[in-house]
């Protein structure tokens, strides 16, 4: 399917705006779920939940508007693939450094250990497109594909979209009455968007991002794991390894995204290359393919099953969410509770 160049474009935009939303807000699921049990904060999780409650409301004004045509899509859920994929993910978070959002957004910033994620990444999903692996996860995810009168899971199946909404705004309501002004307490950063001016900005950004998507035959919102398959498999078809294809809507969303990050960090000062310790590109490859592996197994990583799938009111997005944040806490905890690694610096001090 030919995507009009016109829809790409707007791809690169809404990709450029996310990568300064999360450079502002220094958003990535990895330390907001690594924050919550290391130190018990919760300003970068705060700023997800805004998100999604943001991104709730607009897809049920989007279903009530004529002319939209509009039908959740949730992700599948295969009860063996999708659990043990998000719960690899988890771990991979730790390893690599960061989430798939936040590794793209802190390439943009100049850190080469996330480019070697990013590209661990992309080998991570490019094993599981090749033969003997594609048949394998194929027949197994067609054989646990968890369906309900032929349906994918939705939450849909217990209330209506409308009532969920409502939950959603009463949410909201209570969030915005009891957020305190406060000083930001990642201390030893620059200014950082508040939970609430990044949830809500990048919630719009994903109503803006399923909008624009849907007339491409993508139908979803917030996705990284679909945009770097793309970019690897291009490149791939460059080098002749596989057969060349074009880069969709979620390629050039994720250049976009990584180009966003750059223009705000320099903006802010905060662009450095950063080059690895000769010992951490094995474990940030690794990591990155560990994360690219367990996005492919699961059909989605974080940025696709929390920010992607759950306003899609998808129930596999719900346990892939849970099984990514209890693989996180488990790495976290090993690695620094039981041996002691320092906590890497994009973590909130407490004072």
């Amino acid at each position: 399917m030919a995507i009009p160049l016109f829809n790409l474009i707007l791809a690169v935009i809404i990709g450029l705006a996310t990568g300064l939303v999360l450079q502002k807000g220094r958003i990535c699921a990895n330390t907001a779920f690594r924050n919550l049990l290391l130190i018990k904060n919760s300003e970068l999780a705060s700023a997800l939940f805004v998100t999604v409650l943001v991104e709730l409301i607009g897809y049920q004004i989007l279903e009530l508007l004529p002319g939209t045509n509009f039908v959740s899509n949730p992700i599948p859920f295969s009860f063996v693939l999708l659990p043990s994929g998000a719960f690899i993910f988890g771990i991979g978070t730790v390893i690599a450094g960061g989430c798939a959002g936040g590794t793209c957004y802190r390439i943009g910033e100049g850190s080469m250990k996330s480019l070697l994620a990013f590209i661990g990444f992309g080998i991570g999903v490019g094993v599981l497109v090749i033969d003997p692996f594609k048949n394998i996860v194929d027949g197994l995810r067609a054989s646990t594909d968890w369906s309900i009168n032929d349906q994918i899971p939705s939450l849909e199946i217990f209330f209506p979209r409308w009532v969920w909404t409502a939950i959603a705004i009463i949410l909201m309501i209570i969030f915005v009455f009891f957020q305190k002004e406060k000083t930001s307490k990642l201390t030893h950063l620059r200014p950082q968007w508040t939970p609430l001016i990044s949830g809500v900005f990048l919630g719009f950004l994903g109503i803006s991002a399923r909008i624009t998507s849907t007339p491409t035959g993508r139908a979803f919102g917030f996705s990284t794991t679909d945009g770097i398959g793309e970019l690897f498999q291009a490149l791939a078809g460059i080098l002749n390894l596989v057969d060349l294809d074009t880069i969709g809507w979620a390629g050039f969303f994720i250049i976009g995204l990584i180009g966003g990050s750059f223009i705000s960090s320099l903006e802010t000062k905060e662009f450095k290359v950063k080059v690895p310790a000769a010992w951490e590109i094995v474990k940030f490859s690794g990591g990155g393919f560990i994360l690219g592996f367990g996005a492919m197994l699961a059909l989605g990583c974080n940025f696709s099953h929390i920010l992607g799938g759950i306003p899609e009111l998808g129930i596999s997005s719900l346990v892939a969410t849970l099984l990514m944040i209890l693989g996180n806490w488990i790495a976290s905890f090993i690695l620094y509770k039981r041996l002691n690694q320092p906590i890497p610096s994009s973590t909130p001090i407490l004072l």
